[in-house]
């Protein structure tokens, strides 16, 4: 494969092809070499820490609609555009569904497991991209990259989740990182299979999420490049990724066209690019720098020495020679600069923001907190070891107590032989890792192996205890299941009052009905012409409203429950008045 736009090896990236090793990487435990099946056995070990309680708890919140729409796929077959309820949905593209429908296939239908198995697999890979693109700088900055990204609370809830921007992120970090690396590689062959990857990943990324697919890494790496004053290379990728992006907008008009018309074309770009860009912005513009400290949690500490040193030098001696002093030698750390603020940018730009949008920045965020922690690990005061440690031991005693406890004493349903089990395997694991920790780590390292064994623990901890209790709650199942029990499999469900991509997306998802079957009301006076009998779901203060506007005579309640913790009823109708 030729010479891509944009990647020809530059002086730049030839002369870094791995940083020297720190001399204080004797001490570090991650100075081992990863053989093949060791990166296995981690990759298989995070994505079971993202996936063990998943089968625990209820589809709920977005993950709904989402997986409401690999159901229907598993229906009616695959599509180009999913469909919720019968009609096109022109917000996404297919990829994530497509992976959802694959493992509900394997698994034998839609559960929680298939639909957050497609965002745990991809979390899983970003980490080892992360990794990988973190060791280029040294071990240690590999691992410690790998360690901030996985234990992440943010990333880590993600990553439990169906989470369609997790697989936008891999799309996205898979193709920067095939772009970093097709510029430094001079062997032919590799240098194709990177090209291919240019190629690959950008289009996946734009199968996955629209437009943004492509602009997200363009911006990141024609940044790069500009930061680099490879303004050939500039050019000449620009030309390229114009053409592609325009290629792939082409081609999704024509099948949004194919799917439902001009008025559907209008749809899609409305949904994945001018709605986004042009709509009123809800949240302030800085609403992402407010979610980053928060995403990181404690890893973002590690950063706040760094920047007080950074500005203190700037301030002592003002001037560009100080700037230029400051920033990152070494390739990697500057392609994740302009990666991070890339992203960052585009997005606070946009009207539409939402705390899951920024996933695409976190390796990128990650590889820079993890070189802030390796300055902080070498000029670590002692003492403050002696503090942290105990703390952050008695921290995560506190949490396997708390676990202990809650199981036993405040679960509100009988917890049974499996779940039991899995408390056993929880604490089992927990204190392994702290073994581990305490026997292969060295004081100075231990401070951020037990920061990680903390958040690991809390985050698991929240994932079993408490996730399953919020989303029986909140997903309407039991309510739902109820409802139905009570009537015939050919009696009609009707919906009032619950939008339809809302709540009323969460009954259909857990109806047995089909999606397209079930009818919404947006006025009282239609009630009036439902077949008879017909199940009427609605929310509890409507009842009295239907009653006496609708006029109808043998309205009966069959079940009250809640949906989303919102009140709400099913009727059987009878007759009419």
């Amino acid at each position: 494969m030729g010479v891509l736009p944009g990647m020809t090896p530059s002086r730049h990236t030839r002369d870094h092809r791995r940083a020297p090793a720190d001399p204080t990487d004797a001490m570090d435990p991650t100075d081992a070499t990863l053989k093949p099946c060791q990166a296995l056995a981690w990759m298989i070990l995070i994505l079971l820490a993202y996936t063990w309680a998943v089968p625990f708890r209820d589809i709920y919140g977005l993950e709904a609609r989402i997986a409401l729409m690999a159901r229907e796929m598993m229906e009616n077959g695959l599509a180009l555009f999913p469909r919720a309820m019968g009609r096109p949905y022109p917000d996404y593209p297919p990829l994530y569904f497509w992976l959802e429908v694959l493992f509900s296939r394997l698994i034998g239908h839609v559960n929680t497991l298939s639909v957050v198995l497609p965002s745990a697999l991809s979390a899983t890979l970003l980490v080892a991209l992360t990794f990988i693109l973190g060791r280029e700088i040294n071990r240690r900055t590999g691992w410690l990259a790998a360690l901030i990204l996985a234990t992440s609370p943010d990333f880590w809830q993600k990553a439990g989740s169906a989470a369609i921007d997790m697989l936008l992120a891999l799309t996205i970090t898979a193709a920067l990182a095939c772009l970093y690396f097709r510029a430094r590689d001079n062997r032919r062959q590799i240098r194709s299979l990177y090209s291919a990857g240019v190629l690959i990943f950008p289009a996946l990324a734009f199968l996955t999420k629209g437009p943004i697919g492509i602009v997200l890494p363009a911006a990141a790496w024609g940044a790069f490049l500009l930061w680099e004053k490879r303004t050939g290379d500039l050019f000449r990728f620009a030309l390229f990724i114009s053409v592609f992006g325009a290629m792939c907008v082409a081609g999704e008009m024509a099948v949004a066209w194919e799917t439902g018309g001009m008025d559907f074309v209008h749809d899609v770009m409305k949904m994945q690019v001018l709605g986004r860009v042009g709509q009123k912005a809800g949240k302030p513009f800085y609403y992402y720098l407010a979610c980053l400290p928060a995403a990181a949690g404690p890893w973002f500490l590690w950063s706040i020495p760094q920047a007080g040193r950074f500005f203190a030098r700037v301030f002592k001696s003002p001037g560009v020679a100080t700037l230029r002093a400051s920033m990152p030698s070494h390739p990697v750390m500057r392609l994740s600069t302009t990666w991070f603020l890339s992203v960052l940018i585009i997005f606070s730009l946009a009207g539409s923001k939402h705390a899951r949008y920024i996933l695409p920045l976190f390796p990128a965020l990650a590889v820079i907190l993890a070189a802030g922690v390796t300055r902080a690990m070498g000029r670590e005061i002692p003492a403050r070891h002696r503090v942290l440690e105990p703390l952050l031991m008695v921290i995560i005693g506190g949490l396997l107590v708390s676990g202990v406890i809650f199981t036993a004493f405040f679960r509100p349903y009988q917890a049974s032989p499996v779940e039991i089990a899995c408390t056993v395997l929880w604490l089992c694991a927990v204190c392994s890792g702290w073994l581990a920790i305490r026997n292969r780590t060295a004081g100075k390292f231990r401070v951020v192996a037990l920061t990680a064994l903390m958040l690991a623990t809390g985050l698991s901890a929240f994932d079993f205890f408490a996730r399953p209790i919020v989303s029986k709650r909140a997903s309407g199942r039991a309510f739902v299941k109820t409802s139905e029990s009570q009537v015939g499999p050919d009696v009609p469900v009707a919906i009032f009052g619950l939008g339809r991509d809302r709540d009323g997306v969460k009954y259909a998802l857990y109806s047995h009905r089909r999606g397209k079957d079930i009818r919404f009301i947006s006025r009282i006076e239609n009630i009036k012409e439902l077949p008879v009998p017909c199940l009427l779901i609605t929310y509890e203060k409507h009842l009295s409203r239907i009653r006496a506007v609708a006029g109808l005579k043998n309205l009966r309640v069959l079940t009250r429950g809640a949906i989303r913790s919102r009140k709400t009823v099913s009727c059987l109708i009878a007759g009419q008045g």
